[in-house]
């Protein structure tokens, strides 16, 4: 199936295997002959499509693709490939993505559209639906007010029962990946970390997405190197890089381990990037929290960039711990002596996670909750700096 593959891959040699091989339409494909019309039946016949995709395991449809008919019915085979005649992928993208805004509630993670070019000229068009776990989506358009779900033989309408326990669903999703988090912040406590470490001050930052089929199939085709120069590390350079029995990592080889940095890429497409070399203390009596908020601003847009590449999409968990902190102040810069009296009251500071849903948000402004939260507990109100909502880096 083309799902588990990363969109580069897709092309028109891989749509005649699948024309060759007779490869049945299933849970996570779909083809179609034509894109969506104008009217209504083919708004609502198009979103009952989308909306079953995300709310079951995700998938692909694939445009200009005609299905073989046996004795009338179809057979979910493909017969021709014809492609989408004067296709516009632009136009094509503002139309479909506003029929699904449109037409869908709650709004659903972002689809992707995938132009596969043909030798003939006539290129086909593949939208990609990830699995949603943002609760059901329901088809509003018209008032039609349903909920479709899929199997391997096709869409079909949700019952109530099955509604109630797809909401149930989301919940726990949410709830399994904090648990997850805090396995995962005792084992660096414990010094059980796919890098050597050792006890001392640590910042750890978890990005976990809550859709996470999939993901890993797409990551094991690229390149160490490429993994290596698309994942960014915390406070270091990295000096090593293997896969692991969670994924990827790659590290600092510092002869103090206390100061050892790593990013740990997991199996999900989500990451763990600990570092113990950014929270230093200062003979002010604490760690700056301004060059931290430029440093993990940074590193969120280099793991965005990363997971628009391998198919992650939100929402995602966003977490931050602080380690071996008690009695720290929070100072604002170096070069800027203003300081507050108060000090972080705990050893471990887990700040609570923030959603990262909507993929238009800036990565400042998804951040800023957290990092008000790391300056409170130093006794400043919020974070210094940001101005009319967006951060700003302040004047030396």
């Amino acid at each position: 199936m083309t799902f588990s593959l990363p969109l580069t891959q897709i092309d028109d040699a891989l749509l005649e295997s699948l024309r060759a091989d007779r490869v049945l339409e299933g849970r996570q494909l779909d083809y179609k002959e034509t894109l969506p019309g104008a009217r209504d039946d083919d708004k609502r016949e198009f979103l009952s499509d989308v909306t079953s995709f995300a709310n079951a395991a995700g998938g692909d449809m694939i445009f200009g693709l005609r299905e073989r008919r046996e004795e009338g019915k179809p057979t979910a085979e493909i017969e021709a490939i014809l492609g989408v005649p004067n296709l516009n992928v632009d136009f094509e993208r503002l139309r479909l993505e506003a029929m699904i805004r449109d037409g869908v509630a709650p709004r659903m993670p972002p689809v992707t559209l995938h132009e596969i070019r043909r030798a003939s000229g006539t290129s086909c068009l593949l939208l990609r639906v990830p699995r949603s776990w943002a609760g059901l989506h329901m088809v509003t358009f018209g008032n039609l007010s349903r909920f479709y779900s899929r199997t391997s033989g096709g869409k079909y309408q949700l019952d109530v029962y099955e509604i109630r326990a797809g909401f149930l669903a989301a919940e726990t999703a949410y709830e399994r990946l904090r648990r997850f988090r805090n396995e995962r912040v005792a084992q660096v406590l414990a010094l059980e970390t796919p890098a050597l470490t050792a006890q001392g001050p640590k910042l750890i930052l978890h990005a976990l997405p809550v859709n996470s089929e999939e993901v890993w199939p797409r990551i094991q085709t690229l390149r160490k190197e490429d993994l290596l120069n698309a994942l960014p590390i915390i406070g270091g350079t990295p000096s090593d890089f293997r896969f692991n029995l969670d994924g990827f990592v790659l590290h600092t080889l510092r002869t103090d381990l206390s100061e050892q940095c790593y990013t740990q890429l997991l199996r999900s497409g989500g990451v763990e990037a600990v570092s113990g070399g950014t929270l230093v203390k200062d003979q002010r009596g604490g760690f700056y929290g301004t060059p931290m908020e430029k440093t993990l601003i940074g590193v969120v847009d280099r793991l965005r960039q990363f997971w628009d590449s391998v198919g992650v999409t939100p929402p995602l968990l966003v977490g931050l711990t602080l380690t071996g902190v008690r009695g720290w102040k929070v100072l604002h810069s170096p070069y800027w002596y203003n300081d507050l009296d108060g000090t972080v009251d705990r050893d471990v500071v887990a700040v609570p996670e923030v959603v990262l849903s909507d993929p238009a948000i800036e990565t400042d402004v998804l951040l800023r909750p957290i990092f008000d939260f790391v300056w409170n507990g130093g006794g400043w109100a919020r974070s210094p700096n940001y101005r009319d909502g967006k951060w700003v880096e302040p004047q030396r």
